[in-house]
């Protein structure tokens, strides 16, 4: 039977083992790209966001409009999750789209905690693209460079990417006591390391 001492020994040796193997995979890419030539942004991604920020800025009134919208959006759903911790049952502010399949787990509705966290992500996400998506006098593929890599963005910020808001990840982690997490790990680094870093 395992010891909490051998459970600890087994931890510190698959942490090590993680760290040594992170270190090699960050040196390779450091190797890869320390010597690369050729401009830092080829599809000039800054610069759509910076044409962006420009027209944004053009319009002060319609940007403090936005920020209010956000604002009052934020408003109703704290009102929304002070009722609901009091008991009552308020329809929710802000849900995800009919197929979206990241919140599909009960605790995203049941838990005020999770509820809160995804109505959240919801609302801002939604403020974001139409704040983008609203802004006038952007060139074409100035726009849809804008619109597409805000949606990465968005995407990317997804409270089911992380595990302290995951309430899946969460439930997994109690049940193998963090093993998931470190198997989780270790799959990245053997991804890392049979693309030399990439």
């Amino acid at each position: 039977m395992a010891t909490a001492g051998t459970d600890a020994a087994e931890a510190v040796e698959t942490w090590t083992r993680i760290a040594e193997r992170s270190r090699s995979v960050l040196e390779a890419f450091a190797r890869r790209h320390a010597d690369a030539a050729g401009p830092a942004d080829p599809l000039n991604v800054a610069g759509a966001f910076t044409a962006m920020t420009e027209r944004m800025l053009a319009d002060p009134a319609k940007l403090v409009r936005a920020q209010t919208d956000l604002w009052q959006d934020h408003a109703r759903l704290w009102r929304q999750a002070t009722e609901r911790m009091l008991g009552a049952a308020p329809p929710p502010v802000a849900e995800p789209a009919r197929g979206d399949r990241r919140f599909r787990d009960p605790a995203w509705q049941e838990n005020a905690v999770f509820d809160y966290i995804k109505q959240s992500y919801l609302l801002t996400t939604a403020w974001l693209h139409r704040t983008v998506a609203g802004v006038d006098g952007l060139d074409a593929g100035a726009a849809r460079k804008v619109a597409f890599y805000t949606r990465q963005f968005a995407d990317a910020m997804a409270p089911t990417n992380f595990a302290a808001t995951n309430p899946e990840v969460l439930r997994r982690t109690l049940e193998t006591g963090g093993r998931n997490l470190v198997h989780g790990l270790d799959n990245l680094l053997r991804d890392l390391e049979r693309g030399e870093g990439e």
